[in-house]
């Protein structure tokens, strides 16, 4: 049975160990290797959900309150999957989310191993013959990503696999396949031994050094990850998802200036790419270019039309900024898209509150709450996550006040 594995970024080791044992149960456990969250379109994204039969949601704090997982639940939810939570960090323990407690809870916040995953295989043998008897098994999206590639060959949304010509000797693509396997189940130190085999033979072949910077990435080795993409730039300098992706590797290892540097450069050899847009506005509100941001912001809307991410940063900056107008009107374009994170519906509340809408801004704080009940409960923790300021906060309690005074 195909298993679609959410976790947070920190926590892919104890992933790994759960993966494999879920692998070794005769299960295709399938992570996301994405290298960030910002690099996945919505309709992606769902395509990668729904290709598998069950979800299983790796448990921590990081990823609790990562708005790509909770994306990733929704579409589980509303695609009617099989939903398996798995505590694996014991800081998720005391903040498990209110709409995850009807389902079967896996606590392997003890370690990850045959007795603490006991339960959760015997219960995903018994949805293995359900689904094998109706004949729903899903196609496997690790295969359809193959026929997705751009022209170019080159695919900044997945983990990067060897393409070998037809005048490739017949050993090399023996290798090159060996190594395609190898990325594809996620067996990252032996994919990098395979595909160091084949840099040495093939030098010159920009995908090798792509595809095991990926799988550095995915190890968590940026800088090894960052030397294998600076050897794709140097093979292909005018590759601008290429620059994009070094960005990200950039960001990661907090060298702001080369990341800024890397989008921009991206942006200018293909200026129709959506993710560098976001990514380099999030550096510029960072680095206080209010301007520069909202005009990334923008135009990210307008190159992912069908991702609210744009107008919801938009409309945050705006906030800060005491545009209170054009702030909420950003939000209540961001409110209008399907499957919408809380914390928008949140965010579009408190600018209804600042512009004397009180009925409005309760109406919209409702569904923030309706989807996470911490908005009420937990309100200095869920808006330091998403870095609400001291305003922001003080109008959420006048909503909160009159909320509670209505029931």
């Amino acid at each position: 049975m195909k298993l679609f594995i959410s976790y947070a970024p920190n926590d892919r080791a104890h992933i790994e160990e759960l993966a494999q044992l879920l692998n070794e149960a005769g299960h295709e456990a399938w992570i996301d290797h994405t290298l960030t969250e910002g690099q996945r379109w919505e309709k992606e994204l769902r395509e990668q959900v729904e290709g598998c039969d069950a979800f299983v949601y790796g448990l921590s704090r990081e990823a609790v309150k990562s708005e790509w997982s909770k994306r990733e639940f929704r579409i589980a939810k509303k695609a009617k999957m099989f939903v398996f939570p798995v505590i694996i960090n014991p800081n998720a323990k005391s903040d498990i989310p209110s709409d995850l407690k009807p389902y079967l809870l896996t606590d392997c916040s003890d370690g990850v191993n045959a007795d603490s995953v006991a339960n959760l295989l015997a219960e995903l043998a018994k949805i293995a013959e359900k689904v094998a008897a109706k004949g729903e098994r899903k196609s496997s999206y690790a295969a359809e990503t193959v026929e997705e590639e751009d022209e170019d060959g080159f695919d900044e949304d997945t983990v990067q696999q060897v393409e070998f010509k037809d005048d490739m000797p017949p050993e090399l693509q023996a290798l090159a396949t060996q190594a395609n396997d190898l990325l594809v189940a996620g067996k990252w130190e032996k994919a990098i031994a395979k595909l160091s085999e084949l840099v040495k033979q093939v030098p010159e072949n920009a995908m090798i050094y792509a595809a095991r910077g990926d799988a550095y990435s995915a190890l968590g080795k940026g800088d090894e990850a960052l030397a294998d993409y600076n050897a794709v730039i140097r093979l292909e300098p005018e590759n601008g998802k290429a620059f994009n992706i070094r960005a990200n590797l950039y960001r990661d290892l907090e060298k702001q200036d080369e990341a800024l540097a890397d989008f921009t450069e991206s942006i200018r050899l293909d200026p129709e790419h959506a993710f560098p847009r976001i990514s380099r506005g999030m550096l510029y509100y960072q680095q206080g270019k209010i301007e520069e941001a909202l005009s990334d912001f923008e135009m990210y809307s307008k190159l992912a039309p069908e991702d609210y991410l744009g107008h919801n940063n938009r409309a945050f900056v705006m906030f800060q900024q005491e545009r209170y107008e054009e702030a909420e009107a950003a939000w209540h374009l961001a409110t209008e898209f399907e499957d919408v994170d809380d914390y928008v519906f949140a965010g579009h509340a408190v600018a209804l509150e600042q512009l004397k809408r009180p009925a409005e801004a309760v109406e919209e704080y409702k569904k923030a709450v309706q989807m996470n009940r911490r908005w009420k409960n937990k309100l200095d923790t869920v808006g330091a996550e998403y870095s609400w300021t001291e305003p922001m906060l003080v109008l959420a309690t006048h909503i909160i006040g009159r909320l509670r005074a209505s029931r």
